[in-house]
């Protein structure tokens, strides 16, 4: 089934002066579309290899759903692909965006007033939300597939088993992290 590849921002600008904005490919995943277009258009594997330098990821939609890189290579039965530049930090918290309405409010107030206080803290406010708005949200708490986290008390290994996984064993020497069943940290004035 043909499905509709839409490059937007600076794909768009650099790789749709010829070709269109869109494309009309038979693919089943987003990542498929991008090897298609790979093919096809001139650079355009080169660009997407290379766009981290320059601090640009992807975001990709499978008609409006935005998905994650862990679904790329799932099968969609979207009718349409766009594939977005996202410049690295752009986090577009809500926090951030009050931050700077709240700041500006602030800022026409003190003018409007004649109030030099309120001018420089809703300066600060807009400075805080724009800085706020630009900070990359941090990946926190790295979990594997079988919802295992790693412990860094015991050098970053996976220490636990989530209730329900099997607990390996092991003859012989091990050299890698294993399952932790159990343990204990006693503190004691000595």
């Amino acid at each position: 089934m043909l499905k509709k590849i839409e490059l937007h921002g600076v794909l768009a600008d650099k790789f749709g002066k010829h070709f269109g904005k869109h494309f009309e490919l038979d693919v089943a995943t987003p990542r498929e579309a991008c090897e298609a277009l790979s093919y096809q258009i001139k650079g355009f594997r080169k660009f997407m290899k290379t766009a981290h330098d320059s601090g640009l990821f992807f975001a990709v939609f499978n008609d409006d759903k935005n998905i994650g890189p862990n679904e790329i290579s799932q099968q969609t039965g979207a009718s349409v692909i766009r594939i977005v530049p996202k410049i690295i930090g752009s986090g577009g918290d809500t926090l951030g965006i009050l931050q700077v309405v709240a700041g500006a409010a602030l800022i026409g107030a003190g003018f409007f007033t004649g109030n030099p206080g309120l001018v420089a803290a809703g300066a600060g406010m807009l400075l805080g939300g724009a800085a706020t708005l630009l900070m990359p949200t941090p990946n926190i708490e790295p979990q594997d597939p079988s919802g295992n986290k790693p412990n860094y008390g015991y050098g970053g290994a996976v220490t636990s088993v989530k209730s329900g996984n099997c607990v390996p064993l092991q003859y012989g020497r091990g050299r890698i992290g294993g399952h932790l069943l159990g343990g204990m940290s006693v503190s004691e004035d000595t």
